[in-house]
This record gives structure tokens, C-alpha cells and sequence, in this order.
């Protein structure tokens, strides 16, 4: 595949990724202005905070790829914007895990305990590093040998 057509593809996977976590961050600010928020132990409001800094933190990592792409490079397709455009990409996702993860734990902790959200906030947290770092790098091998994990030449 040639390269402005990854660079255009990556650039498009980012923004697609903005939109997602908008959606979070707008169901993360509701939840201050939602009754019962007052009622949550002070730590939990704390956490909710860190949660929303995390979430604002992975938006603006999101939206670095493209102004820097039409500002600095201007709006040309080099190795170096597709280099910056994952790396962003794989660095944003450890906020958004820890974001999901105090979330998790903060919903789960009002149902069910704290014992029991915390359990399901972690496990939230390791499944979302886990599935991206683990997609990342079985999509990395197969670009370095064109194979599965099993060997077997992808058709």
C-alpha cells in the first residue's frame, strides 16, 4: 500500500477514535450534574475527576495527528506523520484504559461493592491494554513475516 493512502487511512482512524471518546467524555461530564453525585464518598468524586482529566488527556493526544499534519508538515504524507500517528494512537490508549477502568470500578463499586468494582475496574483496565496492545502487536508480526501466529500464509 503506498504511503499517503496509510497516512490517510491512519489520520482517519484517529478521528474516528476522537468521536468515541467524546461520546465517553459527554457521558463522563453528565454524570457530575446527575442526582446522587453529591451522595458519593469524597474519594469516589476524586476518582470521577481523575477519570475526566484522563478522558480530556486522551481527546487531546486524538487530536494532535491532524494539525500537525496540515500545520507542520504541511499537508504532505511522510514516514515520520505515519510514525506519529500510531504512536499517539498506541499512547492514548493507556489513559483511556485507566479512565474506563476508574469508571468501571465506580459504577460496578455503587452495585455491587467496592470489593467487586474494584475487581471489575481492573479488569476492565487489562482487558483494554491487553486487547490493543495484543491486536498491535499480532498486526506488527504479520507485517514483519505475512504469516499467523501459526504459520499458515494469510490468503
Amino acid at each position: 500500500m503506498e504511503l499517503s493512502k496509510k497516512v490517510k487511512i491512519a489520520l482517519d482512524e484517529t478521528r474516528i477514535l476522537i468521536l468515541g471518546v467524546q461520546i465517553l467524555l459527554g457521558f463522563q461530564l453528565r454524570g457530575v450534574f446527575s442526582d446522587g453525585y453529591e451522595q458519593l464518598p469524597t474519594y469516589v468524586r476524586y476518582l470521577d475527576g481523575l477519570a475526566l482529566g484522563l478522558l480530556v488527556c486522551v481527546v487531546g493526544l486524538l487530536i494532535t495527528p491532524g494539525p500537525y499534519h496540515r500545520i507542520v508538515e504541511s499537508g504532505e504524507d511522510s514516514a515520520h506523520i505515519l510514525r506519529l500517528v500510531t504512536v499517539i494512537a498506541n499512547l492514548s490508549l493507556f489513559p483511556f484504559a485507566l479512565a474506563l477502568g476508574l469508571d468501571v470500578f465506580i459504577t460496578a463499586g455503587r452495585i455491587f461493592g467496592e470489593a467487586a468494582g474494584a475487581d471489575a475496574g481492573i479488569a476492565a483496565t487489562a482487558v483494554a491494554v491487553a486487547f490493543w496492545y495484543g491486536s498491535t502487536n499480532a498486526h506488527a508480526a504479520y507485517r514483519r513475516t505475512g504469516t499467523r501466529d501459526d504459520q499458515r500464509p494469510i490468503r
